[in-house]
């Protein structure tokens, strides 16, 4: 096989497996749960293998039988230590969707055992992180010095109908635990899901925004502290319709990974909640768009300027059943082409902003449908 995708059988996995089968790779396509893909399956391009990331012994030799040179994670990131240390075990090249902040931390820390074995893992390779972390890269290549760095996201849709905007765990998860910002060079805890007002986005309009935890603020401070970079703050935008039902859900205890006795037996909530939310049809004609943004202020020829990036996306033809998740799922994807084709190269871990070119990434996600913008002006 090409590739392998583990967590094929979520979302976001979904997405990713689609697109590779479709540019003509063959997938061995890795969950629990095959019964959410049938159709990617029946394509001969495709293998389905049931893989259980709890036993890593299990799934590095479901990878290494692939022959795949390279695994795409779309698990949840909580799989995340136990999938490299899979594709450590079998020999492959890896890719996630992050980590968030502690967990992105843990994961740097198998940077020499990567680098042992002569292998790349590039964390964070959806919209954001990924996109978020390319065009920071952009931004502050254009400056001789940063400061400060803004980012986030905001979405919306043409209804106001429910659908889940992306990782229902995920969402809960960044919504209720204190973020890290970096401030004055220090990183500080933050107040979970603070609301950071209104803004105005564009493509999308005014929205309440939220600080939320995100590895974007680790590997930012990481990569471009050598240029001064002293503050990062991350944003997130919800329609008010999605982030109020969200946040009844949290409220009410279904989001809670408490286990709690049903009918003698132990059930997780926040489990009970993701597969009834995955029974929610999406109504017809519903869409999404999303602005995936990055504000980088600092210094050129002793002067302060501002750079502004902004990349939107939108539910796309032919991706209807994705929404504005086609835009991580679809990243991830791409990034794993430009591994295999050697346009990204590398050795142990690193995020996108070390190691992605801009222009030829941005070449490749403008071929896909998406917008990119700097200053508000097309790139």
């Amino acid at each position: 096989m090409d590739f392998a995708v583990l967590g094929a059988t979520g979302d976001e996995g979904r997405i990713a497996s689609k697109y590779l089968i479709e540019n003509g790779h063959s997938v061995l396509l890795c969950g629990r749960n095959p019964s959410s893909i049938a159709s990617l399956i029946k394509n001969k391009k495709a293998r389905f293998a049931y893989t259980d990331l709890n036993d890593i012994g299990r799934t590095a030799a479901t990878l290494r039988k692939s022959g795949a040179k390279i695994a795409l994670n779309c698990a949840e990131f909580t799989m995340n230590i136990n999938a490299m240390k899979a594709c450590l075990t079998a020999g492959l090249n890896y890719l996630d969707l992050g980590g968030l902040h502690e967990m992105t931390i843990r994961q740097y820390k198998l940077d020499r055992e990567f680098k042992k074995r002569n292998l790349f893992a590039l964390l964070g390779c959806g919209s954001t992180p990924g996109i978020s972390n390319v065009m920071a890269a952009y931004a502050v290549s254009k400056l001789d010095s940063v400061e400060h760095i803004e980012l986030g996201f905001a979405w919306k849709s043409n209804m106001k109908s429910f659908v889940v905007p992306y990782s229902i765990e995920s969402i809960v998860y960044e919504l209720t635990t204190p973020p890290t910002i970096l401030k004055d060079g220090k990183f500080k805890k933050a107040q979970a899901c603070s609301a950071e007002g209104i803004t105005h986005f564009k493509g999308i309009g005014r929205q309440n925004t939220y600080c939320i935890v995100h590895s974007e603020v680790f590997t930012f401070y990481k990569y471009f502290k050598n240029k001064g970079l002293r503050n990062i703050h991350y944003k997130a935008g919800f329609p008010e319709h999605s982030h109020n039902t969200i946040n009844t859900l949290i409220r009410l205890g279904f989001a809670s990974k408490e286990p709690i006795e049903v009918n003698k037996a132990k059930v997780r909530p926040i489990d009970f909640t993701k597969k009834v939310l995955k029974k929610i049809k999406m109504p017809d004609g519903y869409k999404e768009f999303e602005d995936i943004w990055v504000k980088a202020d600092g210094e050129r020829n002793k002067k302060k300027i501002r750079i502004e990036m902004d990349c939107l996306g939108k539910t796309l033809k032919g991706w209807e059943f994705a929404g504005s998740n086609v835009n991580t799922g679809m990243t991830i994807a791409i990034m794993a082409e430009l591994l295999d084709r050697e346009v990204i190269k590398g050795k142990g871990v690193a995020a996108p902003e070390a190691a992605v070119p801009p222009l030829e990434f941005f070449e490749e996600l403008k071929r896909h449908g998406f917008k990119l913008y700097m200053d508000n002006k097309a790139i």
